[in-house]
């Protein structure tokens, strides 16, 4: 949040808006929106834990599974290429390898706890980050549509099924719980602030009024159950990272259904296999300690990770050595009962010819399944809007 829409919540927009609950307010005003998705919990379906790994950049799928012995791939890439060396052949199909700087999730295979939905994207493919991460967030192609009203998927999804606090949280928006249950400092500032003002100058004039002081006075509750309630976790490593912090939230047991975690780093124009050493075994590390720490709070059993980018990259590297944006990409989903193996469509000869790997099943194919086949919730009311269709066949069947 920047400072002018931190100034822009004043007073006069506070009293304006004195007549709604939180809940309405959340959709007009962008500092309660981000109180609205931020603490929420949800109701029914299955209890599940569903953790969304977003991947900032565009992760390229060739290096994370690679047709290591296909000549096309190997005269694309003659600097990037991975060679046998460099991979562990999956299982299903030995003719293609997981990056062994992955070596967590070579485990997590092996163990048929990992699936790999390959060449997974979005109709007329464009490109650019923010318009694709936009994408990946609001659920649908068209982000322009005035059905979304800019609300995220899952936020659209808290709005149908979800009632009650926690029940999703961001590890970015709720901040370090060890210091504070906002979801960062200038949120804390700005609605202490306005809050402030309105509990000084209209406390008790009107029950409305009374209504949005106690709704404050409710987060900064949640807040401080947030702070008491992770304060005696101890991880089973010394990363700190979003996994970290989303394992930190999950022992506090305040009924989550969903975690959402972002990673960024691998827009890797240049010297990709230099960005890549670091990058992948710190997103490997991180995870396997994850796991670790749910495995030890007795969580992992009902949890799946599910791993997506917002876009593939170019099968031909460039001259820096690196790669550009492309478009198929794939996504991983991990746990206990996940329907392990190689999904979607493998990555063949004629699609390793073209510039960009191509799309096969549909981003919310995935997505759908995940909501209805692991939280068991409806879908359909989430992505089915704005006239929008799509294929809603994920590629395989994703759980067990």
């Amino acid at each position: 949040m920047s400072c002018n829409e931190c100034q822009a919540v004043t007073r006069r927009s506070f009293l304006t808006r004195a007549g709604l609950s939180l809940g309405a307010l959340a959709y007009t005003d962008p500092l309660l929106r981000m109180v609205a998705s931020t603490y929420a919990q949800s109701a029914g379906g299955t209890g599940n834990i569903l953790v969304l790994c977003q991947l900032n950049g565009g992760l390229d799928a060739l290096s994370f599974l690679a047709p290591f012995s296909n000549p096309a791939y190997l005269a694309a890439r003659p600097q990037l290429a991975l060679r046998d060396t460099q991979v562990t052949p999956v299982a299903d199909d030995p003719s293609y390898g997981i990056n062994n700087q992955f070596a967590f999730f070579n485990q997590l295979y092996a163990q048929r706890q990992c699936a790999i939905v390959q060449q997974v994207a979005y109709p007329r493919g464009n490109g650019s980050h923010f318009e694709s991460q936009e994408i990946y967030e609001f659920g649908v192609r068209d982000v322009s549509s005035q059905a979304i009203a800019g609300v995220t998927w899952y936020e659209r999804l808290r709005k149908l099924y979800f009632d009650l606090p926690f029940g999703v949280l961001d590890t970015r928006k709720i901040g370090d719980p060890a210091r504070y249950g906002y979801p960062d400092s200038t949120y804390r500032r700005a609605a202490q602030g306005a809050f402030g003002r309105l509990a000084a100058e209209k406390s008790g004039e009107t029950s409305e009024q009374e209504s949005v002081l106690a709704s404050y006075r409710k987060i900064d509750q949640l807040g401080n159950d947030i702070r008491t309630k992770t304060a005696a976790f101890t991880s089973s490593g010394t990363a700190r990272g979003e996994f970290y912090r989303a394992a930190q939230l999950a022992s506090a047991r305040l009924g989550t259904q969903i975690f959402k975690v972002e990673y960024g780093g691998f827009d890797t124009h240049g010297s990709q296999n230099t960005a890549n050493a670091t990058l992948f075994p710190r997103l490997d590390n991180e995870f396997r300690q994850f796991v670790t720490d749910m495995q030890n709070l007795g969580l992992w059993d009902r949890t799946t990770v599910l791993f997506y980018t917002e876009f593939g990259r170019r099968n031909r590297e460039n001259g820096s050595p690196g790669t550009d944006h492309g478009h198929g990409g794939h996504m991983m989903l991990c746990g206990p009962r996940v329907s392990a193996g190689l999904k979607g469509q493998p990555v063949t000869t004629s699609d390793l010819n073209r510039d960009n790997l191509p799309y096969y099943v549909d981003f919310r194919g995935v997505f759908s399944s995940v909501i209805r086949d692991w939280l068991g919730f409806d879908p359909r009311p989430v992505f089915e809007i704005g006239g929008e269709t799509f294929d809603a066949n994920p590629g395989g069947t994703l759980f067990v």
